[in-house]
C-alpha cells in the first residue's frame, strides 16, 4: 500500500508540473486594467517591446528621445507630440532611429533610458 501511495503522489506533482508548464504564460502574465474612451481593456503588464498601442511613461521618456534624434536629422521631420502614447508617427520615428517600427527592451536600456532630456 504504501507503494501505491508514492506513485499516487508523484504522479499528482507531475500533472501539476505539466498543467503549470503549459498555462505558464496564463500564470505569470499579470494583466492591469487601462481605461480607454471606449471602456476598460486588460492589457499584459510586460512593456517591450514599445510598439504600436503601448502607453506610458516609458512611451513618453521614448518620444522625447526620438525628438531630440529628429532634430538632428539631415531630413526635416515634424516633431513628435510627447503624449505617452505610442501611435504611427512614434513607429515611423522609430524606424528613422532604430531601423525597426518598435522599441526593443535592449534599444530603451541602450540609447533611452541614459538620456537626460
Amino acid at each position: 500500500m504504501r507503494g501505491k501511495s508514492w506513485i499516487i503522489v508523484c504522479v499528482v506533482v507531475l500533472i501539476v508540473g505539466i498543467l503549470l508548464f503549459l498555462f505558464r504564460d496564463k500564470i505569470l502574465k499579470k494583466k492591469t486594467e487601462v481605461s480607454g474612451s471606449e471602456g476598460t481593456e486588460t492589457v499584459p503588464v510586460s512593456e517591450f517591446p514599445l510598439q504600436s498601442g503601448s502607453r506610458g511613461d516609458k512611451v513618453s521618456k521614448l518620444q522625447r528621445y526620438l525628438n531630440n534624434i529628429i532634430q538632428q536629422a539631415p531630413v526635416v521631420h515634424n516633431q513628435l507630440t510627447v503624449d505617452g502614447i505610442f501611435g504611427p508617427k512614434t513607429a515611423e520615428a522609430c524606424g528613422i532611429a532604430f531601423g525597426v517600427s518598435e522599441c526593443s527592451e535592449a534599444n530603451y536600456k541602450a540609447y533611452v533610458e541614459p538620456y537626460k532630456g
